[in-house]
């Protein structure tokens, strides 16, 4: 299984007004699965941690199960590491929270894990 992880050099952009990290904490915290976009694709992806990258910018890793994104997604979806910087437009949706493959969960991603899915 690849992980996506991916960089962009973008601002907040359109969720200046209400940050990803809030509305991404409280997806966390409720299992919700959430709706957003991230290098140009549409994702759709249940949150599992929070924290900061490894050059210390806000980062989500979570479980792509719908959605584009470099090279297509996978068959059954994908681990995801994106960082807040780049996620525009993120809202809660409908879909069920996904648990994703307890193997292969790139947890080293992540550093300071500030909120996670218990």
């Amino acid at each position: 299984m690849s992980v996506l992880f991916a960089y962009t050099a973008s601002g907040l952009g359109a969720d200046r007004g209400r940050m990803p990290y809030s509305i991404i904490k409280a997806a966390i915290e409720r299992k919700e699965s959430l709706t957003g976009k991230f290098e140009n694709y549409v994702r759709h992806f249940s949150p599992h941690a929070l924290g900061e990258d490894r050059d210390g910018r806000h980062a989500v890793l979570g479980f792509q199960y719908d959605g584009g994104r470099p090279g297509g997604l996978p068959i059954g979806g994908d681990w995801c590491c994106f960082t807040l910087s780049g996620l525009s437009g993120v809202h809660p949706n409908t879909d069920k929270w996904i648990v994703g493959p307890m193997t292969g969960k790139p947890w080293h991603l992540l550093s300071g894990i500030q909120v996670q899915a218990e």
